[in-house]
């Protein structure tokens, strides 16, 4: 099989898949990248180019998006197998491991209430201004992802038993049936700034760049932002994003009293298992045992000295 058909056959294979639009998008750009490998080879791929493939990628991708590669690589494989189409070279080639710890970390209250402050004292310069501090706001006590907050419309807040929510298309959901509530200073922001938007539009946030002006704001865009605003309040470390608001939503809330439960909803996770997941961080943050360990021998040896 020549290099051409094997890209024809992999968007055969993308239109023959049960999967979203966005999920699609996502198979595009893995198997762009794996072409790009592959077209570098003298011959069409082996078994062993496949595993190749992967070493490299390991050496420069996260295990969790090197695993997100091998499992779109195998399945198209097999499919081409199943269907006749070729050989199934990927058989019995392994991902790679991935850990349960976090690779991101939730900020401290004092890190927290620095960006807060930060993004509110800035908030008076502008329009894109205004929208950010709502963003960070919404984020950091709702634990919302950023492509739920991209997602969100201005008709998706209403108000339900006793405060004013907002609907949300959670990860894997194809409809906003999952809520949650805001606190009445995020929800004045919010108002703040679709009235200082004087405009129309159906997303809750947009862009207000010039070439990409009232377009719904991207999951990337808001990545950006947050990171830029913590390294404008010294916060500067790899392991500090976006989605550490999450994970400082859920650290908080447990250390203020809410049960597994109460967090488990607050984050709309299916299994309580990973909820459990921030208990055992936050207890990992909290102890630290290395020191009962380093005290009971180092004491020992200063002791003999005397």
């Amino acid at each position: 099989m020549d290099k051409y058909n094997l890209a024809q056959l992999m968007d055969e294979y993308i239109t023959y898949k049960d999967v979203r639009k966005i999920t699609k998008e996502s198979y595009r750009r893995i198997f762009s990248e794996y072409m790009e490998y592959v077209n570098k080879l003298p011959k069409p791929p082996t078994r062993e180019d496949v595993k190749t493939y992967r070493e490299e990628l390991s050496e420069n991708l996260a295990a969790t998006t090197v695993q997100k590669h091998m499992v779109v690589i195998r399945g198209f494989y097999e499919w081409l197998y199943a269907e006749g189409k070729g050989e199934n070279i990927a058989i019995g080639i392994k991902g790679v491991k991935t850990g349960s710890n976090f690779k991101r970390q939730a900020l401290s209250v004092d890190q927290a209430s620095r960006l807060i402050e930060h993004a509110r004292s800035i908030s008076d310069r502008g329009i894109v201004e205004l929208r950010n501090y709502a963003i960070i706001g919404l984020m950091i006590t709702t634990g919302l992802r950023t492509i739920e907050v991209s997602r969100a419309d201005s008709q998706d807040i209403m108000f339900v038993n006793d405060a004013e929510s907002l609907f949300v298309r959670g990860k894997g959901r194809d409809a906003k049936d999952e809520y949650v509530k805001l606190p009445e200073e995020i929800h004045q922001n919010i108002v703040a700034y679709q009235i200082a938007r004087s405009d129309n539009k159906k997303p809750l946030f947009i862009n207000h760049n010039r070439n990409c002006r009232n377009d719904r704001i991207s999951p990337k865009t808001i990545s950006t932002m947050v990171k830029e605003y913590l390294r404008d309040v010294g916060i500067d470390e790899r392991i500090y994003t976006a989605h550490s608001l999450r994970h400082t939503v859920a650290t908080v809330a447990m250390n203020e009293g809410a049960t597994l439960y109460q967090t488990q909803q607050l984050l709309r996770h299916k299994s309580s298992d990973t909820t459990q997941i921030y208990l055992h961080s936050i207890q990992r943050r909290e102890s630290f045992v290395e020191n009962l360990v380093y005290k009971k021998l180092y004491k020992k040896s200063e002791d003999k000295d005397k």
